[in-house]
Order: C-alpha cells, then sequence, then structure tokens
C-alpha cells in the first residue's frame, strides 16, 4: 500500500469510528502500524482497518444536457469549457466540443472550426462526480 502514498484513498473501518473516512494517503508507518491521512493528519491504526481503496472520483457527463440559446450560457460554455453536442438537424456534428469563443452569429470549437448560431443547436452536458 506504500505504492498510494499520495492519492485520495477510502478507508472502511471496522472499530466502531467514523465507518468511512475518505482523505489522501499522507503516510505508511509500519512500525507503529498505522496510516496518516490528511487533512487534519488523521491517524488510523492498522487494526483498525477493514479495506482500503483508492477513491475513484473521475467526472462523467450527464447523460441529459440543456440548450444553449442565450449570450450568458455561451459565456459560462466557454469560460466552463464545457463538453458541447453539437446538432445540425438531426445529425450529430460534433459529440464532445469545446468552445473557444462566440459572437451574435457564430461559435468557435477548439478545433478552430467555426459553426453559425442558427444552422446548428448546441447542448451542454454537465460534469458529475461519483455519488
Amino acid at each position: 500500500m506504500k505504492h498510494w502514498i499520495g492519492r485520495r484513498v477510502v478507508v472502511q473501518r471496522r472499530d466502531g469510528g467514523k465507518v468511512t473516512m475518505e482523505g489522501t494517503l499522507k503516510a505508511w508507518d509500519g512500525i507503529q502500524e498505522r496510516i496518516v491521512l490528511a487533512p487534519g493528519d488523521i491517524s488510523v491504526p492498522f487494526q483498525a482497518i477493514a479495506k482500503i481503496e483508492q477513491a475513484n472520483h473521475s467526472p462523467a457527463l450527464n447523460s441529459i444536457g440543456y440548450m444553449v440559446n442565450h449570450s450568458i450560457q455561451f459565456d459560462n460554455a466557454v469560460y466552463f469549457r464545457s463538453s458541447v453536442m453539437v446538432w445540425r438537424g438531426d445529425t450529430l456534428a460534433a459529440y464532445q466540443a469545446v468552445l473557444t469563443a462566440h459572437d451574435a452569429e457564430t461559435v468557435t470549437l477548439s478545433n478552430g472550426m467555426r459553426l453559425r448560431k442558427d444552422e446548428h443547436r448546441f447542448v451542454v452536458r454537465s460534469l458529475r462526480g461519483r455519488s
């Protein structure tokens, strides 16, 4: 487990303390038989640990998005580098495009392509973490 030092972990306890703890594994102390979690330098004895696993908080895209219609929505999509699906009629033109700029009539994608707003629909799919 020493190779997990510096990584986010989830610790399930069996000693009646807080059942599940999450943090960054700061130290693995074989001499004192304990681990140390950050933040807070929380010390957990080996005998109190039922299970340690690497935390999996990789975000995923929501399956449902919202149509981008207003200038402020385009501004936010550019600012937050949101994943955007681009539709032209019933055809998917881009699955995970990133908007880099927009004006009253056009949108510029990260690959340099410029698309007309009146010919395309833009659907933002926000990120969600593991629940």
